[in-house]
């Protein structure tokens, strides 16, 4: 995908104003017991914020499982963050995809307290990147 620079800073923005709006979301449904919605806003607002990266660094994958790669490779490996956001990140795609997909499975309040103040941790760690 071909974009100006111009047009990668507004897609930047966009994917970080998702990402805090989803945060938000998430963090509501966490204080009313919707511990499984919850899940997803969070995993959405890291998607966001991840692909915000991607965007200005002209990165474009194509699935869920390859933006856990190439966060990985790109992020990651390179030590531009912290190895803790790539296990994070991929145990949180789990933990969404059986809160979405699996009829007998429920997020539980447990499943969350962790990961709620990590995914605002890792928000605010790729908007304090993307801005620098």
């Amino acid at each position: 995908m071909s974009l100006t620079a111009e047009d990668r800073q507004h897609m930047v923005r966009l994917h970080l104003e998702k990402a805090h709006a989803f945060l938000t979301e998430a963090d509501e449904y966490f204080s009313m017991g919707r511990f499984s919605t919850s899940a997803n806003r969070f995993y959405y607002a890291c998607f966001h914020a991840i692909h915000a990266l991607f965007v200005k660094d002209n990165l474009y994958p194509k699935t869920h499982e390859g933006m856990n790669i190439m966060f990985g490779l790109h992020y990651i490996k390179t030590n531009l963050f912290d190895n803790k956001y790539g296990a994070f990140v991929t145990r949180l795609e789990y933990l969404r995809e059986k809160a979405d997909y699996n009829i007998m499975f429920e997020v539980s309040k447990t499943d969350l307290e962790d990961m709620q103040p990590m995914a605002h941790e890792l928000v605010m760690e790729i908007e304090k990147f993307v801005k620098s």
